[in-house]
């Protein structure tokens, strides 16, 4: 368990933390903040079984496969609600609108990307311990809307996407999904080719899978025939 260190105050208490990750280069860039932490494996097994009694602050590597991490954030939320939980993404480019969302909608505490510094990430754990939540990310600069779109969800731009993901995970053609989103077939291609830059996948089948990780997909028993409700 690691033990951050008090900085500058003398009389404040150290912060107990874990990191949840399988990655040496966060073992050790944590490991500068005090003692070298322990580390539980990124899995929901961990997360269900990891003793968190006594834990001031867990930290969740969400770098490599953002569903498992947030299904990891969720359950330790779960089991303790009180838990202040840090996510931690590697740069600007794993940073989308949907990863943020997914993140804050599991009941983390604070995001911090790995651009940050020792002494940054000192501030964010020993924040979350006084109790605040904290976003440290650096943004791509084409992503200048990545938080307006976090808060503020209601937007119809981003229920759009959503509801545009969901039908490309059934399989459904431009044109098909033009006729539910009353959209050209153009204006959906061009939105779809969007959101697969965006999110850094190669084709439609890898957005699909994307989808389907993070709960939008819809089972094929629904069938292209299926009733829009």
């Amino acid at each position: 368990m690691g033990d951050l260190a008090p900085h500058r105050t003398a009389a404040r208490a150290p912060v107990r933390f874990l990191v949840f990750s399988d990655r040496p280069a966060v073992r050790a860039f944590f490991g500068t903040l005090g003692s070298v932490p322990d580390v539980a494996p990124v899995s929901i097994e961990a997360a269900q079984t990891q003793p968190l009694d006594g834990l001031a602050a867990a930290v969740v590597d969400v770098a490599l496969d953002s569903a498992i991490g947030v299904a990891v954030c969720r359950e330790l939320h779960r089991r303790r609600p009180d838990l202040p939980v840090t996510g931690v993404v590697c740069c600007p480019n794993a940073v989308t609108p949907w990863t943020l969302q997914a993140l804050l909608a599991s009941g983390v505490s604070a995001v911090l990307d790995l651009q940050a510094t020792a002494e940054e990430a000192r501030r964010t754990l020993e924040s979350i311990g006084d109790g605040a939540s904290v976003l440290h990310v650096q943004l791509r600069r084409d992503h200048g809307g990545v938080l307006s779109e976090v808060f503020a969800p209601g937007k119809p731009r981003g229920e759009t996407q959503r509801r545009l993901l969901e039908l490309v995970s059934r399989g459904l053609t431009d044109q098909e999904i033009g006729s539910r989103l009353y959209l050209s077939p153009h204006t959906v291609k061009h939105q779809i080719e969007h959101v697969r830059r965006e999110l850094g996948v190669r084709n439609r089948t890898e957005l699909a899978a994307w989808a389907g990780r993070h709960g939008l997909y819809v089972s094929p028993s629904v069938g292209r025939s299926a009733p829009e409700r």
